[in-house]
């Protein structure tokens, strides 16, 4: 018998270059995302050691770290934003955005949490706000931003309250002013006045999924090389 030859048609090292290139790449992005996850885990950890700064209209969060802050002001609860594309275990939803009125002028956004979105989208929740002036503390951080921003409007006018996709700081400051500081306070679990809130050990957080997906990806690439190769020792012509 003839031994076989290693002798891959052309066809399918192009397939097999297409497909390994894709699971990798996926892999590594799923790697990227968990390490990501792991490091934010650890700016809060960080965070919960060292003293609250009081959040004004200047101020502005640092990039590359989460902070204890608080502020003092009142709940503008005619003027919520509702941040779209929110999941939490798999179930859409919005993250509530609510004014906080500083005494001098100014306006905090507060993240208050997740609330799921209703089957029919032009039924907006209800979104109660405690009165009065409060002292409002939690995690002070940069606006979040997605991995592509799209081509939207959040400064169009409408009705209260209002759905938008990632407003960048000068979005806000259209809609609520100049005085809009560039970051958003995550209002702290055991503080009233919020809806589901987890923002360091939430499921959303972890970063062992990521890596389990990145395991699946690497694995599957591994399977096309190996079934790659193994139909391609031939035996000669």
């Amino acid at each position: 018998m003839a031994k076989k030859r290693f002798r891959p048609a052309w066809w399918a090292v192009v397939l097999v270059l297409v497909g390994v290139g894709t699971t990798v790449g996926l892999g590594i992005w799923q790697l990227q995302r968990g390490l990501a996850k792991a490091a934010l885990i650890e700016h809060y950890r960080t965070a919960d050691t060292m003293p609250p700064r009081q959040v004004t209209s200047g101020a502005w969060a640092d990039p590359d770290a989460v902070q204890r802050g608080w502020a003092v002001g009142r709940f503008d609860a005619d003027m919520q934003l509702l941040l779209d594309n929110q999941s939490r275990n798999r179930v859409p939803g919005y993250h509530v955005w609510t004014p906080l009125r500083l005494p001098d002028g100014g306006t905090v956004l507060v993240d208050r949490g997740w609330i799921p979105a209703d089957g029919d989208r032009s039924k907006l929740p209800a979104l109660p706000a405690p009165t009065g002036e409060m002292r409002v503390e939690g995690y002070w951080k940069p606006l979040p931003r997605p991995g592509m921003r799209l081509d939207v409007d959040n400064c169009a006018g409408g009705p209260w309250p209002r759905i938008v996709q990632y407003p960048t700081v000068e979005e806000l400051r259209c809609l609520y002013g100049n005085f809009v500081p560039d970051g958003i306070l995550l209002l702290d679990p055991g503080l009233p006045g919020g809806f589901a809130r987890d923002w360091a050990a939430g499921p959303e957080m972890s970063p062992s999924k990521h890596y389990a997906y990145a395991g699946q990806w690497f694995v599957f690439a591994l399977l096309i090389l190996g079934i790659f190769v193994k139909f391609s020792f031939r035996s000669p012509e």
